[in-house]
């Protein structure tokens, strides 16, 4: 037995991402002592750190299913969640709330919309809009001639996680609640118990509490043995662009379209900034471990932003990443108790919704750990519950 960090919690977090500090914030406004372990230099610098920043509602196939009365709460939230955020930390996040537009650049595609996707729409418990092509360049002028038509989906949001991970990170580390950092160390392994867990560090040390938290993103496997088969990773890579002279937002909107030309498909994602940049994406390699930026994918955006809006095609280029989204088997989160002990909680697998359900997540979460979950939180943890994907195994 290696030496243990003094001073134990009630809970142990390891991953200290949105997920992780959305957990730590809201235990905190419970009054439940937190250690929050990270592996980063600071906080926030996986998945999240390369994140786009939709609050999405309907664009991702995954909110249209079950998992709809999850994204609704989480939506529901996310305004006064932002505040408490910001009355701590002191940072306010801008929030874009004009919506989402998806295009459509041809008949076909058009048609997809209408009679695959649109049913599905109007069955989630969000607005739907129809455009007409010039109703759509009415919106946003600068789309391309070739749209046919689209959709407005007028409840997502959008802001910039970046800005958004410095409010949660100083509001965890203000002092004013009672939650401990560890940064720069890595969390080697977990060991439950009827009387609590151990978390294990690369140094030797070990972090002892009642109850731990898993939200370590697509490395969470590593700690939830029976889940291991159903995470991955799932890589991105985005760019961002500056309209020449843009100091706010540029487009009213975020804009997204799938287009297949050439027998390939593209898929190009605009999401506005508040200081006059725009990220653009995105590209999705389900199990690709990497973070390598590869002309290949700045390429395939680059076309792909080209036919939806020719002219952001030739703003100058800024920043370049990659990030590894938090894969799960069916592409939903993974939230409740995984050990036999009920000591263990996962928050993980929100494959590409890490930014979208944070608020409900942290919500979820902290009834579980405090043993206060109501009706409404039995019915959406129904929808998240572990023990789902081990049934689908079998």
């Amino acid at each position: 037995m290696g030496p243990r960090v003094p001073e134990t919690s009630d809970v142990v977090i390891i991953g200290g991402g949105v997920i992780g500090c959305a957990i730590a914030h809201r235990l905190a406004v419970r009054g439940v002592r937190t250690t929050v372990v990270d592996a980063g230099q600071r906080l926030g610098l996986g998945a999240s750190d390369a994140a786009m920043g939709g609050i999405l509602t309907q664009t991702e196939p995954a909110c249209l299913g079950p998992l709809s009365v999850v994204v609704k709460r989480s939506r529901d939230l996310y305004p006064l969640w932002l505040g408490e955020v910001a009355e701590i930390s002191g940072i306010r996040v801008p929030v874009l709330n004009g919506g989402d537009i998806q295009v459509a650049l041809d008949e076909a595609e058009m048609e997809r919309l209408e009679t695959k996707v649109l049913p599905r729409w109007k069955n989630s418990p969000f607005a739907v809009e129809r455009l007409t092509a010039a109703d759509a360049r009415s919106l946003e002028p600068l789309l391309s001639e070739r749209v046919v038509g689209g959709f407005l989906l007028p409840e997502e949001l959008a802001l910039d996680p970046r800005v958004l991970m410095a409010a949660l990170a100083t509001a965890v580390l203000s002092g004013s609640t009672p939650i401990r950092v560890l940064s720069a160390v890595r969390a080697t392994g977990l060991r439950t118990g009827p009387r609590g867990v151990e978390v294990e560090l690369h140094d030797g040390r070990r972090v002892s509490a009642e109850q731990a938290v898993v939200a370590a993103g697509h490395l969470s496997g590593v700690f939830l043995p029976r889940h291991r088969d159903h995470l991955f990773p799932i890589k991105g890579v985005a760019f961002d662009v500056r309209p020449p002279g843009a100091v706010t937002y540029p487009l009213r909107h975020h804009i997204f379209a799938e287009i297949t030309e050439d027998g390939r498909e593209y898929f190009p994602y605009l999401v506005p900034r508040h200081d006059g940049r725009v990220a653009v994406g995105v590209t999705y390699e389900e199990n690709v471990g990497d973070v390598t930026v590869t002309t290949a994918a700045i390429e395939e955006i680059r076309r792909g932003v080209a036919a939806l809006m020719p002219k952001a095609a030739t703003w100058p280029v800024g920043r370049r990443w990659a990030g590894l989204r938090p894969g799960s088997a069916d592409h939903m989160p993974i939230i409740g108790h995984v050990d036999d002990h009920g000591r263990v909680v996962a928050a993980t697998g929100h494959s590409g919704l890490g930014v979208t359900l944070a608020p409900v997540t942290a919500e979820l979460v902290a009834a579980l750990v405090t043993r206060t979950a109501d009706a409404r939180d039995e019915e959406l943890l129904a929808v998240c519950r572990p023990d789902r994907l081990l049934a689908r195994r079998s």
